[in-house]
């Protein structure tokens, strides 16, 4: 009688032999691969790798000629005879026997005349369909490249699906290749060994891989009641559910109450959410800060160290940036920059004063919940300009504070979502920065030069002769003196209006064309070498 974790890797091979390996020349690599996942020491290893490949194993191709050894079997104990003299060769050839009927009962195989590319074709259709036998065996040969092409990303990707679906065999392949995951996968092992009484077994895997923390991790637990309540099945990896019960945003409560739920219009609402965030924090790019045109130390420094502060975006503590500033132009410079700071960042726009009742409806429609990329690291830019509702202003306001956006509650389904991964940056005009105060760190953007203007009018060229198409596009000196004599915003509006209207392949912006849309705009004079960063005192 073999021992546990040699019975299941036993199993696993001939399931492994049985659909697709019997197209692989080197056996013995195939049976080293699953030795090493299930703890087979090297010698005992070759010792039965030797006793598989002894005639009376290899001779039994299909599961009828399993069935034949069994009646072959049964008419010699009638007659005080026996075939196979070893036990233990005799149990190994028992394994195989049922190593066939799972191939054959999950689809794995049709039958063992199978040519190489059928049997890949079934063997990866059973495991799109979730089944776990499958996703084993085809993870394990995708990491180690036998039979099929190495594929280590696609053969992570199924055996932590197995894995999460609390399959033994799952568990310790993940433990296996998956460093990263251990203590989790220790924790898991430990519940489904236990429960079955294997507990010698498991004191054999943690003394290779260490110890855990046990409790960390509830969702075993209700797989189980799933399991027992016939909701779920073991033997079928169902990704809609397992996406549930292993997200991070709900908690173990709401998870319970959708899971053994009756209502499967309740479940399929609550799996078009956002049960997952890609990331807490994102690697964040100081260099991108190269453009900050008002080359101002003390605003650069305020606004590197507030971004570089995005992995505490969760710390109830946290409290967002909100840049303030008169100028649309310059708050929508700052809008278009900070996202470069966020390499593969996922970035939403929201213009509050745009908002309506649905947008703040307590559902999957909800502004913040529908503006989530789960596979990102996501970075809302809010932008409070003009007049806003207090009810609106109140709305968005409670998301900016990490405590109230970890517990954002949902009326259908009746969830409590953990948003307090998403970075909320804000941009406000004056009148709404004082709102904001005791919720945000308020970088107030000063009064530009004449200087910082004359370097803004030429990015304001740079991306009007992009966005027109113009090859080049030139100002004439005492232009470009003269328009320094208005706000940034005025600048932008006019040479907006006069290269659209002139628009060419080459043009250069000269009085005469520039003229008529100055026309009832003031002048603003303005002084000095620049303002630097202070807060809102008013």
């Amino acid at each position: 009688m073999f021992d546990h974790l040699t019975e299941m890797m036993l199993r696993s091979y001939f399931i492994a032999e049985n659909t697709v390996g019997r197209f692989y020349g080197d056996k013995q690599a195939l049976f080293s691969a699953y030795a090493k996942i299930f703890l087979v020491p090297s010698d005992e290893a070759a010792r039965l790798f030797a006793l598989a490949s002894r005639e009376e194993v290899t001779g039994i191709l299909s599961e009828r000629e399993y069935h034949q050894h069994l009646r072959l079997k049964q008419f010699l104990a009638m007659n005080a005879r026996s075939r196979v003299s070893d036990a233990e060769l005799e149990d190994m050839i028992d394994l195989k026997g049922t190593a066939f009927t799972m191939a054959l009962n999950y689809q794995l195989m049709q039958d063992a005349k199978e040519v190489k590319s059928v049997a890949c074709e079934n063997l990866a259709l059973a495991a799109e369909s979730g089944i776990i036998a499958a996703l084993n065996v085809l993870g394990i040969l995708q990491m180690e490249g036998i039979v099929l092409g190495k594929d280590r990303e696609n053969g992570l990707r199924k055996i932590q699906n197995a894995a999460d679906w609390d399959s033994e065999e799952g568990l310790l392949a993940a433990l296996y290749y998956d460093a990263e995951g251990r203590e989790k996968y220790l924790e898991r092992l430990h519940d489904c060994m236990v429960r079955i009484g294997h507990g010698m077994a498991f004191e054999r895997v943690r003394a290779v891989y260490g110890d855990y923390t046990e409790g960390k991790h509830g969702e075993y637990k209700l797989l189980e009641k799933a399991f027992r309540q016939g909701l779920l099945k073991r033997e079928v990896y169902n990704k809609p559910y397992a996406r549930l019960v292993y997200s991070k945003l709900l908690n173990d409560r709401d998870k319970e109450a959708l899971v053994l739920s009756p209502n499967k219009e309740l479940f399929a609402e609550a799996c078009s959410l956002p049960l997952k965030l890609g990331s807490t924090s994102a690697s964040f790019n100081a260099e991108a800060l190269a453009d900050l045109r008002p080359d101002r130390v003390e605003e650069r420094t305020k606004v590197i160290c507030g971004l570089g502060n995005t992995d505490l975006c969760a710390v109830p503590s946290y409290r967002p940036l909100c840049f303030v500033s008169g100028s649309k132009y310059m708050l929508n410079f700052y809008e278009t920059l900070i996202p470069r700071c966020f390499r593969g960042c996922h970035t939403e726009r929201i213009e509050v004063s745009d908002l309506a009742e649905y947008d703040f409806e307590p559902t999957k429609n909800n502004i913040f919940v529908r503006s989530c990329d789960e596979d990102a690291f996501n970075l809302y830019l809010l932008s409070f300009r003009g007049e806003i509702s207090d009810r609106y202003f109140d709305m968005v306001k409670n998301f900016l504070q990490s405590g109230k956006r970890g517990k954002f509650r949902l009326n259908h389904p009746s969830v409590s979502l953990d948003l307090s991964a998403v970075l909320p940056v804000c941009f406000a005009d004056s009148e709404n920065a004082k709102k904001l105060r005791p919720y945000c760190d308020i970088i107030r953007i000063t009064e530009l030069t004449v200087s910082e203007k004359v370097n803004f009018l030429e990015h304001i060229l740079e991306e009007k002769a992009q966005t027109y198409g113009i090859g080049k596009l030139t100002i004439r000196a005492e232009v470009a003196e003269k328009l320094t004599e208005y706000g940034i915003d005025d600048i932008e509006r006019v040479c907006d209006a006069a290269i659209c209207e002139h628009r060419t392949h080459e043009l250069t912006l000269t009085e005469e064309i520039v003229r008529p849309y100055l026309r009832g705009i003031g002048a603003r004079r303005t002084y000095g070498f620049g303002g630097s960063i202070h807060d809102d005192h008013e």
